[in-house]
């Protein structure tokens, strides 16, 4: 309403501020409980299902790290085992005769033979033709030797270099006897090759 000179009364009044009785409290308190149960209704289950979610990205992550650490194992394996063939192949290689040719290899232990026998004090007095035995793509070669020496000490040392030697060679025969003052024997040594794809030795 409108009073004269343009003084404006509003129809509003303020409300009566009255504290709530006892049943105004408990349908406050009621309405309270109900909005908390809505929304504990509604959230729980989605807080559970991004829990279980996380979980089970978490265990599909420590799945992955397992399996990564098994195959780095693995691979740390193979490559121990990769290391100790190749070195064990070189030990191999390096006991073999690597000539080329069934004369080349003859020559090359009756070359050897005598360069041992020399270191250990023994004269060899006469060589037969060194023989040459296959098997797939091995060969064996084989030499027989006559000899003579002093005492009783160089053929121990003979046969100490034989064992020692690079490229390997065993003893396949052996006998020796006693001529006045000295020793006379005879030996038979091996050695080993092998053949390449050309058929010839490595």
């Amino acid at each position: 309403m409108v009073l004269s000179g343009g003084t404006v009364i509003s129809k509003f009044r303020p409300l009566n501020s009255r504290p709530l009785n006892n049943r105004e409290r408990n349908i406050l308190r009621l309405a309270l409980a109900v909005a908390l149960l809505l929304v504990l209704s509604n959230g729980i289950p989605a807080l559970q299902s991004m829990y279980q979610d996380r979980s089970i990205q978490i265990e599909q992550l420590l799945t992955d790290i397992e399996r990564e650490q098994r195959l780095l194992e693995e691979t740390e394996q193979w490559q121990a085992r990769a290391a100790q063939t190749n070195e064990q192949r070189e030990r191999l290689d390096d006991m073999l005769f690597e000539s080329g040719t069934a004369p080349m290899l003859t020559a090359s232990i009756q070359r050897l033979i005598r360069q041992h026998a020399t270191q250990s004090g023994i004269n060899i007095t006469s060589t037969e033709l060194a023989e040459t035995e296959s098997s797939g793509d091995w060969i064996k070669l084989e030499q027989s030797l006559s000899f003579v020496m002093d005492n009783q000490q160089s053929i121990m040392n003979f046969l100490r270099v034989l064992e020692q030697s690079r490229p390997y060679l065993a003893v396949q025969d052996f006998s020796m006897r006693r001529a006045r003052n000295q020793f006379i024997g005879d030996i038979t040594v091996v050695g080993f090759s092998r053949q390449n794809d050309t058929g010839e030795a490595e």
